[in-house]
C-alpha cells in the first residue's frame, strides 16, 4: 500500500529489482540525499541540470531547486534518440514549457521491469489521455539492460518496443535526475506545473499507471496559476 506523494503520509515496500517504492513529503528547496531523511542544500554548480531562461515566455525560476514536492525543479536539456537534428536537443524550460499547465516526467531504465509495464501502457493511458488537457509527457531512459548507461541504439530499441514516437524519448547518461530515483528505485516517476513546482512525485512503484492518473487528475481540478515563484 502506498500514498500519493503531496499527502501527509508515506509507505515503502521492496521492490525485486528495481529498488524501493515511496514518495515524497515537501521540502523548501533542498535536495534529498537518497530521501532517507537527511537533507542537504542545493548546489547550483552541480550538473543536476542545464538552468537557464527559455526562448520564449517567462524567465525561468532561478531557485534554489530541490528534489521534494514543493520545491522548484531545476531545468535540464538532453538529446532525444527518437527526434534528428535540432529537435534532438529537448530543453525542459522550452517554449512548450509555458503552453503546458502540467508536465508529467517518467525515469526508466531498460532493466527495470515495472519500467517497461508502465511504458507498455503510457501511449493510451497518460500521452493521448491527457494532451487534450495541457498535459505534455517525456519520458528519460538512464540506463541500458545490463545497467550501463543509456546509449541511442538501445534508446531506440525501446521507442520501437512501446511505440512511443508521440513524444521526445531523452537520454540521461549521466543520471543527472539521480535525485529522483534514489537508490536507482526505477521508475521515477514527477508532476511539475508550469511554475517550475514539483506537485508530486514516486519512484520504485509496481502499480502500474494508476497512482500517476490519479495524481494528475488531482492536480487538473485545482490548478494554481499565475501565482508562481519569483523568478
Amino acid at each position: 500500500m502506498k500514498t500519493i506523494a503531496y499527502g501527509l503520509m508515506f509507505a515503502t515496500f521492496a521492490l525485486a529489482g528495481c529498488g524501493t517504492a515511496n514518495t515524497t513529503p515537501a521540502d523548501s528547496g533542498t535536495t534529498a540525499a537518497a530521501d532517507t531523511g537527511v537533507t542537504a542544500p542545493v548546489d547550483a554548480s552541480t550538473p543536476v541540470a542545464d538552468a537557464g531562461s527559455a526562448d520564449a515566455g517567462p524567465a525561468y525560476p532561478a531557485g534554489p531547486y530541490g528534489s521534494r514536492v514543493g520545491a522548484l525543479f531545476r531545468p535540464f536539456t538532453l538529446q532525444a534518440c527518437n527526434r534528428d537534428g535540432a529537435d534532438a536537443t529537448w530543453r525542459f524550460d522550452g517554449p512548450d514549457f509555458w503552453t503546458s499547465d502540467l508536465t508529467v516526467i517518467s525515469i526508466a531504465a531498460e532493466w527495470c521491469v515495472p519500467c517497461q509495464m508502465e511504458s507498455s501502457m503510457l501511449q493510451a493511458q497518460i500521452i493521448d489521455r491527457y494532451a487534450s488537457q495541457n498535459v505534455r509527457f517525456v519520458q528519460i531512459l538512464v540506463q541500458n539492460t545490463d545497467q550501463t548507461p543509456i546509449s541511442a541504439s538501445h534508446c531506440n530499441n525501446w521507442v520501437n518496443r512501446f511505440h512511443l514516437t508521440s513524444t521526445p524519448e531523452l537520454m540521461d547518461p549521466e543520471f543527472i535526475l539521480q535525485p529522483f530515483v534514489p537508490m536507482t528505485a526505477f521508475p521515477g516517476n514527477i508532476i511539475v506545473d508550469r511554475c517550475g513546482r514539483i506537485l508530486w512525485r514516486e519512484y520504485g512503484t509496481t502499480t502500474g499507471l494508476t497512482s500517476i492518473r490519479t495524481a494528475i487528475e488531482d492536480q487538473l481540478s485545482h490548478l494554481q496559476y499565475p501565482n508562481c515563484p519569483a523568478s
